[in-house]
């Protein structure tokens, strides 16, 4: 589907995410005009700064429980090839890629494995990136009960569209609804957009008339709600969504 069309297609599903109440109203939106092209199922994360080593943030998944908690508790999901591929290449990649299989590793083809186990196989991952690169997000669509040939056939057809309308979909959960993802009090956005602004710990706690072990505890409880491992990268985190801005 190209021109005018796909364009009609895009703002109309544009148009509808504006109108969730919230993010989880959103990810139902979008499962509607995804199963417009077959997709019935996908499974959604979004990060700073992506790093195929560092855990995966996982937000909505609609693709059996089971199969993504077996992938999860066998530390498998980070191994997942695709998932690996969508965090440092920016090129949708189809399950179906003969290519890409034989090329795994040990330790994907064992994700893969688990994939077939539970039946997991027609679909395609989509990367996405933001704030000129250094936020990412990706999806991965799967067609539940569609042949691998008839899912391929249906994404040569229909690619550009479920791209475009997956890309709408992030925008508006980050531009709506990301206080929803990363729920910082305003104590915690003070802290976090002082140090952005070049302060270091002990001078925000001066400005803020804090004891260190104040801001300390508002800081621990921001790396929490943003997934963040140091303070600095909770920052980063922060700024890149747009949470914070100096």
């Amino acid at each position: 589907m190209t021109g005018p069309s796909l364009i009609r297609l895009v703002q109309d599903a544009a148009e509808d995410f504006t109108k969730a109440a919230g993010s989880n109203d959103l990810w139902r939106r979008l499962h509607n005009h995804l199963g417009n092209f077959g997709i019935a199922e996908a499974v959604y994360g979004t990060e700073s700064l992506p790093d195929p080593t560092r855990e995966v943030a996982l937000l909505f998944n609609s693709i059996n429980p089971a199969w993504l908690e077996a992938k999860l508790s066998n530390g498998l999901f980070e191994c997942d090839e695709y998932v690996r591929s969508a965090r440092i290449d920016i090129t949708p990649m189809l399950w179906s890629d003969m290519a890409l299989i034989e090329a795994m590793s040990p330790e994907a083809k064992l994700s893969f494995s688990l994939d077939v186990d539970y039946g997991i196989l027609s679909g395609v991952s989509i990367p996405m990136r933001f704030a000129n690169g250094l936020g990412a997000s990706s999806i991965g669509c799967h067609a539940k009960g569609v042949a691998l040939p008839e899912f391929d056939r249906i994404w040569q057809m229909h690619g550009d569209s479920v791209t475009a309308i997956v890309n709408a979909f992030d925008a508006a959960l980050r531009r709506d609804h990301v206080g929803e993802l990363f729920p910082l009090d305003a104590d915690e956005r003070e802290c976090l957009l002082w140090l952005a602004a070049g302060l270091g710990q002990k001078q925000v706690a001066d400005r803020l008339n804090l004891s260190d072990k104040q801001v300390e505890k508002r800081l621990g409880k921001a790396r929490r709600k943003l997934k963040a491992v140091t303070t600095t990268q909770a920052v980063a985190t922060a700024l890149i969504f747009g949470l914070i801005d100096p």
